[in-house]
């Protein structure tokens, strides 16, 4: 899996749902009017696609976006645990993680 690759899956599924091209991968997917419950579909997708967890707790924490979602990704392939993430992989940047509470 490359970024180029989970890029073009994220896109894809966001215009699978109808929703237009972002002004880049820094915009804000619920800012471009993605709802919430679209917005959990298309992580679910995302999911078995890449066959990851996503850590909605901390993706929703901050803004929504494709490179977020690109990092998390990336970060949790190949990982095991509830979180999808290797228990070493720092929080995205901005992100309140729960390991830390």
């Amino acid at each position: 899996m490359t970024l180029p690759d989970v890029r073009a899956a994220v896109l894809a599924e966001l215009d699978a749902h109808g929703y237009p091209p972002l002004a880049g991968p820094g915009a804000d997917l619920v800012g471009h009017g993605v709802n919430s419950a679209a917005l959990i579909q298309i992580l679910s997708a995302l999911e078995d696609r890449f066959e990851v967890d996503l850590d909605l707790e901390a993706l929703f924490a901050a803004p929504v976006t494709v490179s977020r979602l690109e990092a998390e990704i990336v970060r949790g392939a190949g990982t095991a645990g509830p979180t999808g993430r290797a228990d070493d992989a720092p929080p995205t940047e901005g992100t309140d993680d729960v390991r830390d509470r």
